[in-house]
């Protein structure tokens, strides 16, 4: 596990920018020959860490545990920059074939080196693998024997057509240029001489003679903002393989349909949904946000639909618990307060003698904080009415049906909000939600959902394809569509807004 996550960091595309006093291209030139297909450029100084380890954790299944393998790549990375590391290069070609690729990273400073090759060293080892180091060119070269053998023994040549795919991403994060050299595309033309009918068919020099290079190229931030360029011989070549590009991504989301059924086409199309390819001359231009695209072809699938009906299931049990409480009381509950003011103890403690664990209410300290001594050593004991059957089995302790906060919603009384305070309608106000894995709260504390106005799904699109469930003030559970306006989303929300909702 510690592996995977090392190696989706050193791979994904969560890279800061790059300085501008060396081109990546002259960087790898010594390392590039008339064979070499891949040049690979990722500087780690500024790490987006956390967007890395999100796709580590939905790569790695809602069942693995990573919060230790997570600890170490941050302290790797850490320490990669402490011992004077910045950038690692990745050369390919097909002399490389079948052995794992040399890690090159540049060290100009001598005391610097050693301690950089030992730290990459390590992580060869994590993974179960031998590998050696030497000095070449002012880098560092880590990898297996047989690897660092081919290294040394590459004869550089000049490579324009490399040089120029890295280049044209200089602005960017993470470089990946690819260009085949003279053989390299013969080889192709007598291996596969037509494209296969799903690309649209015809001869294979669509690619091989209609391409100079590809460049994928990652700017910063969570979003992953990414370009996927083609420089092409000619706007006719550009034209033919803007073409071919379409019939790919169809033949992707055919095949995942195939294998995975609907959703498994969904997270295909999901890929490159928000993708926008612009033509000028002889070149080609995508532009997506990476992350989001890749978290959502990650998600878990839909699951059975027994999922969906057992935690409206829930949704529906905890809104009768609401319900009988405001019977008794005359409002709804609030989060347990102090005597001076502030919140020890969440609503849902509150409601568990209404949902058959008054034992369990009865064990907490209700003057004492969730995390006191005493009440922290209950959380293990969260009822099973408040864990939803789509949430990832590591989150023990956690629930995701959450009270939407916010102005003029259901929980803004401090005193305990009163039915009839709900002016909109106990139909057409939403009390619950259940929101994504990455909201989920330990069920004891006093912590929820803010509602953001402007985009009121933020947060609550994670457990299903098409949307997210939700408890209305009635004590109904309706499901809402991830298409659904924000703005009538919002007045779903307001409890006395007096919008309009059509239902």
């Amino acid at each position: 596990m510690r592996f995977t996550l090392l190696a989706v960091l050193l791979a994904a595309p969560a890279f800061a920018q790059l300085p501008g006093r060396e081109t990546a291209s002259n960087t790898a030139a010594p390392f590039v020959d008339e064979h070499t297909l891949v040049v690979v450029r990722a500087d780690l100084s500024r790490v987006d860490v956390e967007t890395v380890l999100k796709i580590g954790r939905a790569t790695a299944g809602e069942d693995a545990d990573v919060t230790a393998a997570a600890d170490e790549v941050r302290a790797w990375v850490r320490e990669f920059a402490r011992r004077g590391g910045k950038d690692v290069f990745v050369t390919y070609g097909p002399a490389d074939f079948p052995h794992l690729p040399c890690l090159l990273i540049p060290a100009p400073a001598e005391a610097s080196r050693q301690p950089l090759a030992q730290l990459v060293l390590d992580l060869y080892r994590l993974a179960g693998r031998e590998a050696e180091w030497a000095v070449l060119n002012g880098c560092v070269c880590v990898g297996p024997k047989d690897s660092l053998a081919v290294v040394k023994a590459r004869k550089p040549v000049a490579r324009p057509d490399l040089a120029a795919a890295l280049d044209a991403g200089a602005g960017g994060v993470l470089q990946v240029a690819f260009a085949p050299g003279a053989d390299a595309r013969k080889i192709f033309e007598q291996v596969a001489p037509t494209l296969p009918p799903e690309l649209g068919g015809g001869g294979i020099q669509k690619l091989t003679r209609g391409m100079k290079w590809m460049a994928l190229v990652i700017g910063p931030g969570p979003k992953m903002p990414a370009k996927w360029i083609t420089a092409c011989t000619s706007p006719e070549a550009a034209g033919d393989l803007k073409e071919v590009e379409r019939r790919a991504q169809q033949a992707a989301a055919t095949g995942l349909l195939r294998a995975g059924g609907e959703p498994g086409a969904k997270r295909a199309a999901g890929l490159f949904d928000q993708a926008r390819t612009t033509q000028e001359g002889a070149r080609l231009t995508t532009e997506w946000d990476l992350a989001p695209a890749i978290l959502a072809a990650l998600s878990r699938p839909e699951g059975p639909p027994a999922d969906r009906a057992r935690s409206a299931n829930n949704l529906k049990q905890l809104m009768i618990a609401l319900h009988s409480y405001h019977d008794v009381n005359g409002h709804f509950p609030t989060d347990i307060m102090g005597k001076d003011g502030k919140p020890l103890l969440s609503w849902r403690v509150e409601i568990l003698p209404y949902i058959e664990h008054q034992e369990l209410f009865k064990q907490f300290k209700l003057d004492e904080p969730w995390d006191s001594e005493h009440n922290k050593k209950l959380i293990p004991l969260m009822p099973r009415t408040l864990r939803s059957p789509r949430q990832a089995a590591a989150l023990k302790d956690r629930t995701t049906y959450l009270a939407p906060l916010g102005k003029g919603l259901m929980w803004d009384e401090p005193k305990g909000l009163k039915i009839t305070q709900v002016t909109d309608g106990t139909s057409n106000t939403i009390a619950l939600v259940e929101a994504d894995d990455d909201r989920a709260v330990i069920w004891s504390k006093p912590e929820d959902i803010t509602i953001d106005r402007q985009n009121p799904a933020t947060g609550l699109l994670g457990h299903y394809l098409d949307g997210f469930q939700a408890a209305m003030a009635d004590g109904s559970v309706r499901f809402i569509q991830k298409g659904i306006d924000p703005a009538t989303l919002w007045a779903l929300f307001t409890r006395a807004g007096g919008e309009a909702v059509d239902k």
